[in-house]
């Protein structure tokens, strides 16, 4: 890859994970570990310092709770891209990290491939614009629409998951539309690569 590469700081209060992320990094092409820290007031300082293309931040640090130290980081760096990284997958946490200005929202098991994948996609002007709400019940995505999608992260056709579920395969499609349009999806591979990054659906 040519080009400038990707600014990346690492916020994270363990140093040994925050080793381990820049040394992943420091194998993908095109993108650069400028800067780390290991809470959210030293994280303030290495932003405004390296003003990286993208900051990986940990929920549980020292300081302040996560949702503020995100405002801040929006704030004095707004062109700035900032990936939630966790140990939890909660998707009520996520939605409200996603609605205050997070790009994506990650756990710490998440493969390194889809880690790399998610610093290309946020470096990227608007980075991954993030998934509509349902108006009613607070959920992304319908059970059914779950099923769905649990089916063509396997690689079914829409054929195929419409014998599994007994319908049709117009259903299927409106189904398929439905997810592409929560998820600002563009395609299959997109919508189970996003769905994965928030937690909607487990990595394969």
């Amino acid at each position: 890859m040519t080009g400038v590469p990707i600014r990346v700081v690492i916020v994270d209060d363990h140093e040994l994970f925050r080793d381990g992320i820049a040394a992943l990094i420091a194998h993908a092409p095109g993108i650069t570990v400028v800067g780390q820290a290991a809470n959210a007031d030293d994280a303030l300082d290495v932003v405004i310092r390296d003003e990286p293309d993208v900051v990986l931040l940990d929920v549980e640090m020292p300081g302040a709770r996560v949702t503020a130290t995100l405002g801040r980081l929006k704030r004095i760096a707004p062109a700035t891209r900032v990936i939630i990284l966790t140990m939890h997958r909660d998707r009520i946490l996520s939605e409200e990290l996603l609605k205050a200005g997070a790009t994506a929202f990650l756990t710490k098991s998440t493969p390194s491939t889809e880690l790399i994948a998610a610093i290309r996609s946020a470096s990227i002007a608007g980075g991954m614009a993030p998934p509509q709400k349902s108006s009613s019940t607070g959920e992304l995505l319908s059970a059914r629409e779950h099923e769905v999608l649990r089916l063509i992260s396997h690689a079914h056709s829409n054929a195929e998951v419409a014998t599994t579920l007994s319908i049709s395969v117009g259903t299927v499609k409106r189904h398929t539309n439905s997810i592409y349009r929560k998820l600002n999806a563009t395609s299959r591979l997109d919508a189970v690569r996003r769905a994965s990054l928030l937690g909607i659906i487990s990595s394969q």
